[in-house]
């Protein structure tokens, strides 16, 4: 019968798109990190050091108004009118450096510019909140439902908390894919940003080295997202629903 190709096609289909989907999910954390130390040995033309160009782009775009502290190695951030950078970032001339620093200034403008950085992680930490309840009502539901199915619980009350229970669950986890992809926008945005800041210093080849890179960054939130997606089937390894 025709149908039966039909539902042996959509079969492959979404066989293909789940093995894309992990394909995703485990391999771009590897790739951005291959990407990252490459470009870590190559030295901008500029010849500036990844703090002189902080200070550069903070007087040109933001009038001087940002704050710039010390952090861990590998912990540079941007929070609140804060660029947090680590030693070995703020002496480093390499594009692997301008790039991240870039990235984290495109927060800044994005800061600067609007409400929707601070909407995004006031949404975060409410997620951080919801996400303690996500298995207790999980699980709830389950029993609650699965006790009235075989009659052990009599009373339609308790299918109905049991059903009240999986919906807020579901509505949890719905919360947290929404907050990762509105992640991955405002990550694309702020790398557009950082490469507006480069342009003014670095050569279009350098720009296409350090894009490369963003470019790997973000499908790493993209790996985060599946990972969230499929986190039910454990065919990925475990990540916070909210962080």
């Amino acid at each position: 019968m025709w149908w039966t190709y039909v539902i042996i096609g959509v079969a492959a289909f979404l066989a293909v798109l789940l093995c894309l989907a992990l394909a995703v999910a485990s391999f771009s954390f590897d790739n951005y990190y291959e990407k990252w130390k490459s470009l870590n040995e190559k030295r901008n033309s500029y010849g500036i050091t990844t703090l002189e160009y902080v200070e550069s782009i903070n007087e040109k775009f933001f009038g001087g108004r940002l704050k710039v502290t010390r952090c861990r190695e590998f912990e540079d951030h941007y929070s609140t009118g804060v660029i947090g950078l680590s030693a070995q970032t703020m002496g480093s001339n390499s594009l692997a450096s301008i790039s991240i620093v870039s990235h984290e200034l495109g927060h800044a403008r994005q800061d600067f510019s609007g409400d929707t950085l601070k909407k995004h992680w006031n949404m975060q930490r409410a997620g951080r909140i919801c996400g303690f309840f996500f298995l207790p009502l999980l699980l709830a539901g389950v029993i609650l439902c699965a006790l009235w199915a075989f009659e052990v619980l009599a009373g339609m009350a308790f299918l109905i908390i049991g059903l009240a229970c999986a919906g807020a669950s579901l509505l949890i986890f719905l919360f947290a894919v929404v907050l990762k992809y509105k992640e991955i926008k405002i990550e694309k945005e702020a790398s557009d940003f950082a490469i507006e800041f480069m342009r003014e210093y670095l050569l279009e080849i350098e720009i296409k080295y350090c894009q490369e890179l963003l470019n790997s960054a973000r499908l790493t939130y993209w790996a985060g997202l599946i990972r969230t997606l499929l986190s039910w089937t454990m065919l990925t390894s475990k990540t916070p629903m909210f962080k």
